[in-house]
């Protein structure tokens, strides 16, 4: 019963953002980077959540902001999916030496935080939102390979497969009919937490002000700005930081309850 609420809690925080997102420029009528009114109002009737310390509306802001947040989490995790599972389902299927390689590989960039690795990329390239996206997506791939080359093995060394290879099916043929569509399920509980981890690094790299421009409406670059006045105004620290905290444990609640409705185990 309890992880039932956690999850339709999850699931229902998770549509409120989406369709907040979607619809944000039907749930208020200003922009989110012109101010509206004088700085750090109190939240009142013609401002819901007051404005910022600039005089931008806080309501504006934060819907856009997770539309934006939202976006480039998910772009971050599906580049690390993508590349990730690319080399992990090579590394399960090629000969023993290339497999020994692609780990080796792998192992080596996991040694280094996956923080800090998309804070060297960002520091290389250049700050910027484009950037910080793509920073977090490269420093997400050592990680997904290892989650989805061991699912993978698990699902190569089925029965089945053994019986298509008897029967002549190349490796081609065998990955794209049985391999993958088999592995799917497992992957996508897997990739839930992929886009937890992305919106924690991303949200952390736009708070310490690595996407660059600061006006820019983003969960991250707001709460560093609310941290300025955190003893006078809390609220705007507090909307936005928990905004990120609810957000990314609801992507986590709902990738573990994937992963136990996906676990082969509990089949048997």
């Amino acid at each position: 019963m309890r992880s039932r609420v956690i999850v339709y809690s999850s699931l229902l925080w998770l549509s409120a953002v989406v369709m907040a997102s979607i619809l944000a420029p039907l749930l208020t009528r200003f922009d989110p980077l012109q101010p509206v009114g004088p700085p750090l109002a109190t939240p009142n009737g013609q401002w819901v959540l007051g404005t910022d310390a600039l005089g931008r509306d806080t309501w504006t802001r934060l819907i856009y902001g997770a539309r934006l947040s939202l976006s480039a989490a998910i772009s971050s995790a599906l580049l690390s999916i993508t590349i990730g599972g690319f080399v992990g389902v090579i590394s399960a299927s090629s000969p023993h030496w290339v497999d020994r390689l692609i780990m080796w590989f792998s192992n080596a960039l996991l040694s280094i935080p996956g923080l800090l690795l998309a804070m060297i990329l960002v520091a290389g390239l250049g700050p910027g939102l484009a950037t910080v996206i793509m920073a977090i997506g490269i420093s997400g791939v050592p990680g997904f390979v290892r989650i989805s080359r061991s699912i993978f093995m698990q699902t190569r060394s089925q029965r089945y497969m053994e019986t298509s290879r008897a029967l002549g099916g190349d490796s081609l043929w065998i990955i794209r009919y049985h391999l993958l569509p088999n592995a799917l399920s497992q992957l996508l509980s897997f990739s839930t937490v992929q886009i937890a981890w992305a919106f924690l690094g991303l949200t952390t790299l736009t708070f310490l002000g690595l996407a660059g421009d600061p006006s820019t409406p983003e969960w991250g670059a707001m709460l560093n700005a609310g941290r300025l006045h955190l003893i006078e105004f809390p609220h705007l620290a507090i909307l936005s930081g928990g905004a990120i905290t609810l957000t990314i444990m609801s992507i986590h609640n709902l990738g573990i309850w994937l992963s136990r409705r996906t676990d082969p185990t509990r089949r048997l």
